[in-house]
């Protein structure tokens, strides 16, 4: 049993090391912390510092975590709850979006937690510490399906910190609304995407106060900070995700790393089963991440990943595929470092050390990581947007729960622009395309397949609507319908009407 001066001291190191870390990611050092670079006299935002814990079972698909938050209120107001995203709740059987989605007359199918109503949960959640006194006492909660508030045993006071600790488990479940933490079956092993997997604070800020959108499988918003995690897998699985590899040399030596090599598997036939070049023990590995200046934390994971390396400047531009798909992913980091490259000359140069391809059966983007599909050529399309994205959301960081067309619209530019620049201002024929087909590409730009078809097309049609709409609020709120697709085509063409109008230079010199 710990004594009591052991339990007190254990306590009061909790917030020494968050603490410390909150202090790295605010100091001067820091060129990307906002107090460096105030848009405006008065600006705040909030501070976050995450410590998470989490091991995958692939036998259950659960993710088993533990989670300690610092969280600094910079806002001049005393604030007495907290309130957090628990995102995996959108998909269960008594969750808003399935009630969304009956009404909408769409059937759905659940997974076997969803079925049992299990997405995200919280147990043993604790106050650690709040301005600056170490209380560590239990918090009054209450959760309405993705949204958990907690409330504050006294007030957190402007510039001061709350600490607090939890232990939290997430189901994976394969049902059959659109989710992106996904898992699935593939050759014969398990394939995981963790994607909002972890109780994640809502956004204080200084328009809204605290946004608690229920999640209804669209946009996200997010507080930036440090985040540092431990994810344990299974001896024989590759993960990759945001943030830098903390303990390399352990899970992957040299000797592992060349056999891993994506080069290793230029010639093997496209869906050829892959080899076991790990074999399952029954041991765990556990893989560190620390990544600073994000507003969210990815990963992905599977035993048949291969991996791929290239570094532009001082970016890490890496390529995990399965090895089934490895020939066609030769030149994936490589794309990546090209992609990169474009943007950081035309756009403002990429914050982040590394940038990660994933093949993951998705076209999602996280900070520093994009889970992704197909393969070369066809990938190049969804690599540009998605990358792309690290610029408009990862690095800028906008509520794109309520405007999408800031987030998804300026990264649909980015891509018709980014294409233009890495495949030239046609669409590419392919090598074997009949005349008709021809006909068809030969006439179209990058703009115009990216950006003005679909605009147009809808525009003449009266049906291009309202993109300054919250992203929730388009149609029947499902997917891409309801005309949430102009967020996309209609605020790219309204960027490109912009640059001709500005000129080439006025538009670059704009903020």
């Amino acid at each position: 049993m710990f004594s009591r001066n052991l339990i007190f001291t254990l306590l009061f190191i909790i917030p020494l090391n968050t603490l410390a870390q909150i202090e790295k990611y605010t100091s001067p050092e820091n060129n990307f912390y906002w107090k460096n670079q105030l848009p405006f006299a008065g600006y705040w935002q909030q501070d976050v510092y995450y410590k998470i814990k989490a091991t995958v079972d692939d036998k259950t698909d659960i993710i088993s975590g533990t989670e300690i938050l610092e969280y600094k209120n910079n806002s001049p107001d005393t604030i007495k709850e907290l309130f957090f995203h628990l995102y995996q709740n959108a998909f269960t059987k008594n969750s808003y979006l399935s009630e969304l989605t009956k009404n909408n007359n769409e059937k759905i199918r659940y997974g076997k937690y969803e079925n049992e109503n299990l997405g995200i949960t919280i147990d043993d959640l604790k106050i650690i510490s709040i301005n600056g006194e170490i209380i560590q006492a239990s918090a009054k909660t209450e959760i309405d399906n993705t949204i958990l508030k907690i409330t504050l045993p006294q007030g957190l006071l402007p510039n001061s910190t709350v600490s607090l600790s939890m232990s939290f488990k997430s189901y994976y479940s394969i049902g059959s609304q659109r989710r992106r933490m996904k898992m699935y079956y593939s050759y014969g092993v398990k394939h995981y995407n963790g994607c909002q997997w972890y109780p994640k604070l809502a956004v204080y800020d200084r328009k809204f106060g605290w946004s608690t959108d229920q999640h209804l499988g669209r946009e996200f918003y997010g507080n930036f900070g440090n985040f540092d995690v431990e994810l344990s897998f299974p001896n024989n699985y590759i993960v990759e995700a945001t943030g830098i590899l903390q303990n390399e040399n352990e899970v992957l030596p040299d000797d592992l790393k060349n056999k891993l090599d994506i080069k290793n598997f230029a010639n093997k036939p496209w869906e050829e089963m892959p080899s076991e070049i790990i074999k399952p023990d029954g041991t765990t590995k556990t893989w560190k991440y620390y990544a600073e200046n994000v507003h969210d934390f990815a990963f992905t994971a599977d035993p048949t990943y291969r991996i791929g390396v290239v570094t532009y400047k001082n970016v890490k531009c890496v390529a995990v595929v399965q090895e089934p798909h490895a020939a066609g992913w030769q030149n994936a980091a490589t794309y990546a470092a090209r992609i990169i490259d474009v943007f950081s000359k035309d756009f403002g140069e990429f914050a982040y050390p590394k940038i990660v391809v994933a093949d993951a059966r998705d076209g999602m983007e996280y900070p520093m990581i994009t889970m992704d599909g197909g393969r070369d050529p066809s990938y190049r399309g969804l690599f540009v947007h998605e990358i792309g994205h690290n610029w408009f959301y990862a690095m800028v960081g906008n509520n794109e729960t309520y405007r999408a067309m800031m987030d998804e619209g300026f990264t649909q530019f980015l891509t018709a622009w980014g294409l233009e620049k890495l495949e030239g201002d046609r669409l590419a024929v392919p090598g074997n395309a009949s005349t008709k087909q021809k006909l068809l590409f030969e006439p179209f730009t990058q703009k115009y397949a990216s950006v003005y078809s679909t605009y147009l097309n809808a525009a003449m049609r009266d049906k291009d609507g309202f993109i300054n709409t919250h992203s929730d609020q388009f149609g029947g709120a499902l997917g891409h319908g309801g005309g949430y697709g102009m967020v996309y085509r209609k605020t790219g063409a309204m960027l490109y009407n912009l640059q001709y109008v500005l000129g080439e230079d006025l538009f670059f010199s704009c903020h």
